[in-house]
């Protein structure tokens, strides 16, 4: 019986003689206009207590039996329409914690708890889109990349020279030919996971809190790349780099050089052409983000996709 929150009062009086509880119909329907979604949403408590008040015990243990039945079959109406003030929805009632309420709680992103009283509760949150904060965490990391492209120009004048400090040896790659697109290749599928990521937003109904995530994530994560940057100076990683240091002498130069870079966001399929940032790749930081953030947030069978 999935439609009880439909039922009127007529109809709750034929499912109490239905389940053996004649009696109750004239109070039940007639006195306190008890319908469908009445019926759900009654606890052992209510038939205990005026104005109901059943007297006998076995009639208030079986009947609840009933009542929880409904509430497993209709758990979702019953979730919908129960708000409490401070934004969640409960459901009273151990049964309902237990069965298809858990795979239920566990699939659409619903939470559950357990407490000492006779009657677990569970919490549904209701998520507000709260788009002042993903304005906020937009400004945030739209800021953080001014900082990061104007970083990336001081740390270019700060190249070690490379006559003096070479390459690190690396134990992979000066055993690997270096491919001259692998580097292209990356900036290409950083924009793919880019465009998937971006339907992923248009699609998902809570797109504003993902925006927020991301845009909160993205600028904490480059905010201590920057840092790391500035404190630590490593030569170029390869001797394929044309790199030569200390071109942007004053702070216009260097202002109007980084706007360069962070209007090409920092990629070299936009023209942008930068040293000293290279082992602090800000390229796998956002491979890395893209792909935690697509498998995340897609249903998980997807699996092509993931």
């Amino acid at each position: 019986m999935s439609d009880v929150h439909t039922w009127k009062c007529q109809r709750v009086g034929k499912w109490l003689k239905r389940v053996g509880f004649p009696q109750y119909v004239q109070s039940f329907t007639q006195e306190h206009k008890i319908d469908g979604m009445a019926l759900l949403s009654l606890t052992e408590m209510d038939l205990r207590c005026p104005p109901l008040e059943i007297k006998v015990l076995g009639d208030i243990k079986r009947l609840m039996l009933a009542i929880r039945k409904l509430q497993r079959e209709n758990q979702y109406h019953l979730a919908m329409t129960q708000r409490l003030e401070n934004g969640t929805m409960t459901l009273k009632s151990r049964e309902i914690t237990r069965g298809h309420m858990s795979d239920f709680a566990e699939s659409d992103g619903f939470s559950h708890s357990d407490d000492s009283s006779s009657e677990n509760r569970v919490y549904i949150p209701t998520f507000k889109p709260e788009i002042w904060k993903t304005v906020i965490s937009f400004i945030y990391v739209f800021l953080v990349f001014l900082v990061t492209a104007f970083v990336m120009v001081i740390v270019h004048d700060r190249v070690p020279d490379r006559e003096k400090y070479p390459p690190l040896p690396d134990l992979f790659l000066d055993s690997v030919p270096r491919i001259p697109w692998a580097f292209v290749m990356c900036e290409v599928t950083g924009l793919v996971l880019c465009t998937i990521w971006s339907v992923v937003l248009l699609l998902h109904k809570h797109r504003f809190i993902l925006m927020r995530r991301m845009f909160a994530l993205t600028g904490t994560v480059f905010m201590l790349r920057c840092l790391t940057m500035l404190m630590t100076s490593l030569s170029v990683p390869g001797e394929h780099l044309e790199c030569s240091g200390k071109l942007y002498g004053d702070f216009w130069t260097r202002l109007q050089r980084a706007f360069v870079i962070w209007s090409g966001l920092g990629m070299t399929l936009t023209g942008v052409h930068t040293c000293g940032d290279y082992m602090f790749s800000g390229h796998t930081v956002v491979l890395t983000l893209l792909n935690h953030f697509i498998t995340e947030y897609t249903p998980r069978n997807m699996y092509y996709l993931h």
